[in-house]
């Protein structure tokens, strides 16, 4: 976190912008949360994210970042501050960078550095050609024709790592035939899902969480990426009892609330399911394609809050008491009885994940 304080000198005239420095700014370096394009790329080619937020600033304050490019200073990434004065600014230059409101000698900003941002505790970037192994990190979940999927369940055969890059599928289910949902006529195949996790294997309490994530294109099956609790949920409120964090769930082009959703799910003292957080509005200021490209889904989790962000732009802000316990990692392809009689697609349906990775920052 960098605070500003007034009436200090910011810039030599041969380096970088000169501005002055100012409380009114306040400049917090994230992780590499950012990374869209249609191609795989290492985790650690991601963009860092500096969040800013001008205090008093009227929406679409013009907000610019500096970094060195061999012996100039280039604006590398230009946004406008929403309502409340924040903008994301990304950058893939590591160093040291400035942030700069305003023009001339009414310009105003900080010199901050991606040496600020968290470091990484936990990547994967699908190296190993398989899952389910014995001593590997992502496992099949034990989820099959109950609850909301009685009519499709969890299988290896759903999860493949094809050149670095893990696949969820929702499959036919070769061994049983029609399903029938109740109250419907129609039937549907059974189904295969692609839902794995690290249960058992990595958990962690606070910090940010991401994936870079292409998801499915037709309706009837939605990707994920969430956590639930180690052990499990119990009641008692999300400090001590734990949440479910769906950082993203996408159910497929053209819906018609946009597709995208971000929640918390806990149990209070008296053992009822609470819900936070709901639909992403105006989806399409975040990014488009998303079955075309990838985008990196991430959450900020803090004992105060937690914020949802796509590339590094803010969707969800939940503030309140939030999860106490380790979460493990879940990404998943599930096929939901609900979401049956909307299906528009061909099966095999697929979901692809370049990466995942969690930098942990502790109850900061």
């Amino acid at each position: 976190m960098a605070l500003l304080g007034a009436g200090c000198s910011a810039a030599e005239e041969a380096g970088p912008p000169s501005y002055r420095d100012s409380d009114a700014l306040e400049v917090r370096v994230l992780p590499q949360l950012a990374a869209t394009g249609e191609d795989p790329e290492p985790a650690d080619d991601a963009a860092w994210v500096v969040a800013a937020t001008v205090e008093d600033a009227e929406a679409g304050t013009p907000v610019r970042l500096f970094a060195e490019d061999g012996d100039d200073w280039t604006s590398v990434s230009e946004q406008e501050t929403d309502a409340d004065g924040e903008v994301a600014l990304t950058t893939r230059t590591p160093g040291v960078l400035h942030v700069v409101v305003g023009e001339g000698e009414d310009a105003v900003g900080a010199e901050v550095s991606t040496d600020d941002a968290p470091e990484a505790s936990f990547t994967d970037d699908f190296e190993r050609d398989t899952v389910d192994e014995a001593d590997g990190t992502w496992h099949t979940r034990d989820q099959g024709h109950v609850g909301v999927r009685m009519c499709s369940r969890a299988d290896p055969r759903g999860a493949e790592v094809l050149d670095g890059v893990l696949r969820l599928s929702v499959l036919d289910d070769p061994a049983r035939g029609q399903c029938r949902l109740p109250g419907r006529r129609k039937q549907f195949p059974y189904r295969l899902n692609g839902h794995v996790g690290t249960e058992g294997v990595y958990g962690f309490t606070y910090g940010f969480a991401a994936a870079r994530i292409k998801a499915q294109s037709a309706r009837g099956q939605h990707a994920a990426f969430w956590m639930q609790a180690v052990g499990g949920q119990s009641a008692g409120g999300a400090r001590t009892g734990g949440a479910e964090i769906d950082v993203m769930e996408y159910f497929g082009d053209g819906h018609p609330e946009g597709g995208l959703t971000s929640f918390a799910y806990w149990l209070d003292e008296d053992g009822r399911k609470q819900t936070s957080g709901g639909w992403v509005r105006d989806l399409d200021q975040y990014g488009e394609g998303w079955a075309e490209q990838y985008h990196v889904f991430s959450v900020e989790w803090t004992p105060e809050e937690y914020v949802f962000r796509i590339d590094g732009q803010v969707t969800h802000r939940l503030e309140g008491e939030t999860s106490g316990r380790q979460e493990f990692l879940i990404l998943s392809l599930l096929s939901s009885d609900y979401e049956l009689p909307r299906f528009n697609g061909e099966l095999p349906e697929h979901m692809d994940v370049d990466w995942a990775r969690v930098w942990e920052t502790g109850p900061r």
